[in-house]
């Protein structure tokens, strides 16, 4: 019996290992071209909508045009610059022609449909759209 109950935790652990939505990859040429959702976790409530669509200049650079639909503040865009690490596993997000003040993620998953960014405490989570 108990060597049932072992492998039966084996397999779902092994099936569960293999699953392709918790592969964690870097962010590759082209892989991060267009549209993505802000999503939220299930107990959080947002106000609106945020998208973010990529636009690749060179294999690790492009612009990011964030479109917001907030009830509360109303609807605006902001056209900024990225610039991803030379692994892929970070981004950098910028307004205007400096980068002083860029914002500097970590790139925590990556599955092509699926992305979740860190910076300090705070996880983004996105969603290809």
């Amino acid at each position: 019996m108990k060597a049932r109950i072992l492998l039966f935790l084996m397999t779902a652990f092994l099936l569960g290992a293999c699953s392709s939505d918790d592969e964690q990859i870097a962010v590759t040429e082209g892989s991060l071209e267009g549209r993505w959702l802000e999503v939220y976790e299930p107990h959080v409530v947002s106000e609106g909508i945020v998208y973010y669509t990529f636009h690749e200049d060179s294999p690790t650079s492009g612009t990011c045009l964030i479109d917001v639909h907030d009830i509360l503040s109303g609807n605006y865009q902001n056209e900024m610059n990225y610039q991803l690490s030379d692994d892929g596993k970070c981004i950098r997000l910028w307004g205007g022609f400096c980068a002083t003040n860029a914002q500097e993620y970590e790139i925590v998953k990556f599955t092509g449909h699926r992305m979740e960014w860190k910076i300090n405490d705070q996880k983004l989570y996105f969603e290809r759209r």
